[in-house]
C-alpha cells in the first residue's frame, strides 16, 4: 500500500484592518515578507516563518490554487487530506473557508474542483458523503441532523477514528453538497445558545467522502476523506477558553517541542484533539492556515496563533492511499466465523473462543455498514430526519426561509424585485406629494379667482390670463396624474411578480409533509402577506377614488367661479347621486363589517380545526409511540428468553462436550488396556506353540 512521509504544511494570513478597528485608531502591526509574518508592537518585533505567508491583498482563490487545489487531487487518488483554519474570533476563518459571491473560500472551490474532476472519470463510479460536526468544549453536535441521541469519538481497526450517531448524507452533485454545507453553517450559528462563547471556544470539523471504483473491473477501489477544520484558537482576552481549545493548544505545544510531557502527544485528552490524530501526526495530507488581525489591540492573539500555528509544522504524518477493501473483508470475515464455528462444534469450546465469534460478528456488521447500498440506505433514512430535527432544534425560521427560497437564485430574484419595488415605492411617495402640491396651488387660484370675480375687479384680460393660468395647472396635474397611474401599474406588475416568485417557492413546501406546526406557519406567513398587499391595493384605489372625487370638486369650483348656473334640475340630479353614493358607502360599510367578522369566524374555525387536528395527530403519536414501546418490550422480552435459552443450550454443549471428552478419555484407556491385553494374548499363544493357555494363565 503506497505511502508518504510529510510535515504539515503552514501558512499564515492577515486580515485587513476592519472599518470599527479604522473608526477607533487602531494601528497595523503585522508587516508579511515572503514566508515571514513579523509583528512589530512599541518597536518589538517578533518574526515567524512559515511555508508560505499571506497577506491582506491576497484573494482566496489565488490561496487555493497555489497551496490546497493539488491537495484536492490527492484526495481523488486515494489520500486523506485535511485543511485547518486556525485563528481567534473575527481572525478571518470563516471568510477564508466560506468567501463571498465574489471571492469563493477554500469550500465552494473544493466542492467544484471534486465534482469537475469526478465528471471527467468517465470510466470511474463514485459515491459522495458529507458528515458536519461541531464540537463545544466536550459536547458533540451533528449539525446536519441535530438530534438528541449521544454521540462519542470511537476508533475501529477498519474505520479509524470516528463519531458514532454522526449522519453521513449521500450527495449526487456540487450543487448539493455546498447546499449541506450552508445549511450546517447556518444551523451552527442559529442553534448557539451564546454567540460570543460559541465564537470564541467552537470547532467544527465538514467532511466529504470520496469512493471510488473502476467501472465493470473487479479492481479494489480506493477511498479517501477531506476534513475541514475550523479551529478556534485561545482568546487572549478571555479567561475562559473552554477545555477543547486548551487541549487544542496543548497539543500543538506538544508538537512543536517533543520534550515537553516526555514526548507524549495528547490526543486523549480531549474530543477535538482525538478527531485532530490524523490530520496532525497521522494518515493524512494536511495543510494549517493561521489567521491573524493586523490591529495593535489583536497583539495578544496575533502572537499566540502566530507561536501555535508554527509549532504545527512539527507534526509528521505518514499518509497513505487508503484502498477499499470493504467487501474482500466482509468475504475474510465470514470465512473466519465459519472456520471458528466449526472449530466450536468440533472440539470443546472454551470461552476465549465464544468471546472471538462474537468480536468476528460485530466487526462483520460494522464492515456492512461500510458498503455503498448501506451507505445509500441509511442516508435515505437520515433525510427524512433532518427536516425535523433542525426544525425542533430553533432552527425553525431559517428551515422556513430556506423553503421559501427554494435557492440562491431564487433568494437573489426576490432582492432584486424588492429593490425594484422599494424604488417603485420612492418614486410614488415623491409624484404624490408633487400632486398635492399641486392640487394645493391650484384650489388656491381657484379661491382667489372667485373672490376676485364676485368683486367684480378684474380686467378681461386678467379673467383670461388667471383662467389660463388655472388650465394649464390642471392640465399639469392630469399629466402627473397619469403619471402617478402609471408607476402604480409598474407596482402591479412587480408585485404579480413577486406574488409568482413565492408560489414558485411553495411547491417546495411539500418536503414539509408531516410537519404540521412548520406547515402552519408557513401558511400564516403568507396569508399575513396576502392580507398585507391587498390592504395596499385597497389603500391604492380609495386614493384614486379620492383623487377623482377631488378632481370633480375642483372642475365644480372652477366653473362657479367663472359664473356657470346650476339649473334647478341639475341640483336634484346630483342631490340624488349624491344621496345613492352616501347609501352605498353604508352597505359597502356594512358589507366589510360582516366580512371581517366571517373572517373572525373563519379564523377561529380554523384555528379550532388545528388545535382538534393537532390533538389528534399528538393522540395517534403517543399510541403509535406506546404501540412501538410494547412492540419493543416484547422484543426485548424475547430476546432475553432466546437468550437465557441460548446461553442455556451453550452450558448444556459445553457440558456435554466436556462430559464426552472425559468419556472419550475414559474409551481411550480401556482401548490401550484391552490392546495390552490381546498383546499379552498373542505372546502366550506363541509360547505354547500355538495352543490357547488356561484363562488363569492368561490373567
Amino acid at each position: 500500500m503506497p505511502s508518504e512521509s510529510a510535515n504539515v504544511k503552514v501558512l499564515a494570513r492577515c486580515r485587513p484592518l476592519t472599518q470599527e478597528e479604522q473608526n477607533k485608531g487602531a494601528k497595523s502591526i503585522v508587516k508579511v515578507s515572503g514566508d515571514k509574518v513579523i509583528v512589530d508592537a512599541a518597536g518589538k518585533e517578533s518574526a515567524f516563518s512559515f511555508d508560505a505567508a499571506y497577506s491582506n491583498e491576497a484573494k482566496n482563490h489565488q490561496l487555493y490554487q497555489e497551496k490546497c487545489e493539488a491537495l484536492v487531487q490527492r484526495a481523488l487518488t486515494g489520500y486523506n487530506v485535511s485543511f485547518l483554519a486556525f485563528g481567534t474570533a473575527g481572525s478571518g476563518r470563516s471568510f477564508l473557508l466560506k468567501g463571498s459571491d465574489q471571492d469563493p473560500g477554500i469550500v465552494p472551490q473544493m466542492i467544484d474542483t471534486l465534482f469537475k474532476q469526478m465528471a471527467d472519470s468517465s470510466k470511474k463510479a463514485y459515491l459522495v458523503t458529507v458528515s458536519y460536526l461541531e464540537v463545544l468544549d466536550e459536547k458533540l453536535t451533528d449539525l446536519l441532523n441535530p438530534h438528541d441521541l449521544p454521540m462519542e469519538v470511537r476508533q475501529h481497526v477498519q474505520k479509524g477514528i470516528y463519531v458514532e450517531k454522526l449522519s453521513e448524507v449521500v450527495v449526487q452533485s456540487a450543487e448539493e453538497l455546498y447546499r449541506m454545507y450552508d445549511q450546517g453553517t447556518r444551523a451552527r450559528k442559529m442553534g448557539a445558545a451564546d454567540i460570543k462563547t460559541h465564537r470564541t471556544r467552537a470547532h467544527s470539523i465538514f467532511s466529504v467522502g470520496i469512493h471510488q471504483k473502476e467501472k465493470h473491473s473487479s479492481k479494489l477501489g480506493v477511498k479517501s476523506v477531506i476534513n475541514v477544520f475550523d479551529l478556534a484558537g485561545t482568546d487572549t482576552k478571555n479567561s475562559d477558553s473552554g477545555s477543547g481549545t486548551t487541549g487544542l493548544m496543548n497539543l500543538l505545544e506538544v508538537l512543536g517541542d517533543g520534550k515537553k510531557k516526555g514526548g507524549y502527544l495528547p490526543y486523549r485528552e480531549t474530543k477535538i484533539t482525538q478527531l485532530l490524530q490524523d490530520a496532525l501526526g497521522g494518515n493524512s495530507l494536511s495543510l494549517m492556515v493561521g489567521l491573524v488581525g493586523p490591529a495593535d489591540s489583536c497583539y495578544h492573539d496575533t502572537l499566540a496563533t502566530l507561536q501555535h500555528a508554527q509549532y504545527a509544522r512539527s507534526a509528521k504524518n505518514k499518509a497513505y492511499q487508503n484502498m477499499d477493501e470493504t467487501y474482500t473483508i466482509i468475504t475474510d470475515l465470514r470465512f473466519e466465523i465459519s472456520k471458528l464455528k466449526d472449530k466450536l462444534a468440533a472440539s470443546e469450546p472454551n470461552k476465549d473462543d465464544v468471546d472471538k465469534l462474537e468480536g468476528l460478528v460485530h466487526d462483520l456488521q460494522t464492515a456492512k455498514k461500510q458498503t455503498w447500498e448501506e451507505k445509500e440506505r441509511v442516508s435515505k433514512k437520515v433525510e427524512e430526519e433532518r427536516k425535523t430535527n433542525l426544525a425542533n432544534k430553533g432552527v425553525l425560521e431559517w428551515v422556513m426561509h430556506s423553503m421559501k427560497k427554494g435557492s440562491q437564485e431564487l433568494q437573489d430574484r426576490l432582492v432584486i424585485l424588492q429593490k425594484e419595488k422599494d424604488q417603485l415605492t420612492l418614486k410614488q411617495k415623491e409624484k404624490r406629494k408633487e400632486l398635492d402640491d399641486l392640487k394645493e396651488d391650484l384650489q388656491k387660484k381657484i379661491t382667489e379667482f372667485s373672490k376676485l370675480t364676485e368683486k367684480g375687479k378684474m380686467s378681461e384680460s386678467d379673467t383670461k390670463s388667471r383662467v389660463n393660468n388655472i388650465q394649464t395647472l390642471k392640465e399639469k396635474i392630469k399629466l402627473e396624474t397619469d403619471s402617478f397611474r402609471k408607476l402604480k401599474q409598474e407596482m402591479k406588475v412587480l408585485q404579480d411578480k413577486q406574488t409568482a416568485e413565492r408560489e414558485g417557492s411553495q411547491m417546495q413546501a411539500t418536503a414539509l409533509k408531516g410537519n404540521l406546526e412548520l406547515r402552519k406557519k408557513i401558511v400564516q406567513e403568507e396569508l399575513s402577506k396576502l392580507e398585507v398587499e391587498h390592504k395596499a391595493v385597497l389603500e391604492e384605489e380609495l386614493e384614486r377614488v379620492k383623487m377623482e372625487v377631488q378632481q370633480d370638486h375642483t372642475d365644480i369650483q372652477l366653473r362657479v367661479a367663472e359664473g356657470k348656473q346650476y339649473q334647478l334640475q341639475e341640483a336634484v340630479a346630483l342631490d340624488m347621486e349624491l344621496a345613492q353614493l352616501r347609501q352605498e358607502k353604508s352597505l359597502m360599510t356594512t358589507r366589510l363589517e360582516s366580512l371581517q367578522r366571517e373572517k373572525e369566524f373563519v379564523q377561529k374555525e380554523l384555528g379550532e380545526v388545528h388545535r382538534v387536528h393537532k390533538e389528534e395527530m399528538e393522540l395517534q403519536q403517543l399510541q403509535h409511540f406506546q404501540s412501538f414501546r410494547q412492540y419493543r418490550e416484547m422484543f426485548e422480552e424475547q430476546k432475553a428468553v432466546i437468550d437465557q435459552r441460548y446461553r442455556a443450550l451453550l452450558e448444556d454443549a459445553i457440558q456435554d462436550a466436556v462430559f464426552l471428552s472425559s468419556r472419550n478419555t475414559e474409551l481411550v484407556t480401556e482401548n490401550q488396556q484391552l490392546r495390552q491385553y490381546i498383546g499379552g494374548l498373542k505372546d502366550a499363544v506363541t509360547k505354547s506353540g500355538g495352543r490357547i493357555p488356561p484363562s488363569d494363565i492368561m490373567l
